[in-house]
């Protein structure tokens, strides 16, 4: 074995974790130059980029055991993700003794600096069937168009009024860098309250995340953990501080006018909407993780 292959294949310790810290992992790989991203119908939904370890991660803080397990189909891959903050972490072969890591969960590594391998998962096994938005639908507006999607298990649906989302749409559409939405792989799309419904037969099925400041809530299903939607959080001052909230401070980027612009949105993930093309729209990568203070610390 010549000597840049031995330092091709020499393996480095990656810690990673959810957005909540409740579960810490170290895993061993080579370094991490490029990931795979698959076009499958959870892949997709939840943007995903994988690497493939030799071996499993070992936990430092929570255990496989609390983690969400969500398989689908021939049930040969169970998803596993954070029950609190949804952020997906690996996904295991049933019986098979091979994991997969989402690069989006490690620390210091980062996604937009990765070459990305495409894999067409999309064309293995039975079609993929849309689950049907089947709640109420926000008010037609001239010129706009209805879009609707779904988390994967089909439990929420959501349904919003927009400007045709190809090449012609001129309104803000953002792959953010900061801690919740690299992790969780949102692409945002910025609608009014008024133009968006979030549904589930079962509202139980609704997981909502805050944190830092507890001034907005990710939505995502608690069954197979697709990240949804942001809302503003409508609790009182009193309920924040008992969160122990930050500070609402215009120097950290959160002042009045900002509040006041947050509860107007219902601010939506694009990667829900299987009429939305991704590669056309071509969303603007703002680098937020260093604009808000104070840094998030990764443990």
């Amino acid at each position: 074995m010549s000597a840049s292959t031995e330092e091709e294949t020499q393996l480095r310790t990656y810690r990673g974790n959810c957005h909540c810290k409740a579960f810490v992992y170290e895993v061993q790989l080579p370094e991490i130059k490029s990931a795979h991203e698959c076009n499958c119908s959870i892949c997709h939904k939840k943007g995903y980029l994988w690497v493939f370890p030799p071996g499993k991660p070992q936990f430092v803080k929570g255990d496989d055991a609390g983690l969400t397990h969500y398989t689908f189909g021939p049930k040969k891959l169970v998803h596993k993700f954070c029950p609190t903050c949804a952020t997906p972490l690996m996904a295991e072969v049933i019986d098979g003794n091979r994991i997969a890591i989402n690069v989006r969960a490690l620390q210091n590594v980062d996604p937009w600096a990765l070459e990305i391998q495409q894999y067409d998962g999309a064309a293995l096994g039975d079609k993929y069937e849309h689950p049907q938005h089947k709640g109420p639908l926000p008010a037609a507006i001239d010129g706009y168009k209805l879009y609707t999607g779904s988390c994967h298990c089909g439990a929420l649906t959501v349904a919003f009024q927009s400007k045709p989302l190809d090449e012609t749409f001129d309104e803000l559409i953002v792959d953010c860098s900061c801690s919740i939405c690299s992790r969780n792989g949102y692409i945002w799309v910025y609608p009014t309250r008024e133009k968006v419904v979030l549904f589930a037969n079962n509202p139980s099925n609704i997981g909502k995340y805050s944190f830092a400041r507890h001034i907005l809530y990710k939505s995502f299903c608690k069954i197979c953990g697709v990240p949804m939607t942001n809302h503003h959080n409508d609790i009182t001052d009193e309920e924040r501080k008992a969160l122990g909230a930050l500070p609402l401070l215009a120097e950290s980027g959160f002042g009045e006018a900002t509040i006041n612009w947050m509860k107007s949105l219902h601010p939506v993930n694009l990667r829900l909407f299987p009429d939305v093309d991704l590669q056309k729209l071509k969303p603007e990568r703002k680098d937020v993780a260093s604009m808000l203070k104070p840094l998030y610390e990764n443990p």
